[in-house]
């Protein structure tokens, strides 16, 4: 999904070199769900369970 492509690359360029360990534990933990849930957390705005995932999904949209 293009949308998606677009907010993950955007933020790798320009907050993940900066991320602590943790939040780029979550980020490889979060790449690792399947394109339909990554959709519903950075397009449609759902909110995931896990609070590690839901802080990521907050810095990715940050970066919006």
């Amino acid at each position: 999904m293009k949308e998606l492509d677009l907010l993950l690359l955007r933020y790798l360029r320009e907050q993940h070199s900066q991320a602590s360990s943790d939040e780029r534990a979550a980020f490889e933990e979060f790449l690792e769900l399947p394109d339909p849930d990554l959709a519903r957390y950075l397009v449609a705005g759902d909110i995931p369970s896990e609070p590690r995932i839901a802080a990521l999904c907050r810095a990715v949209l940050r970066t919006y």
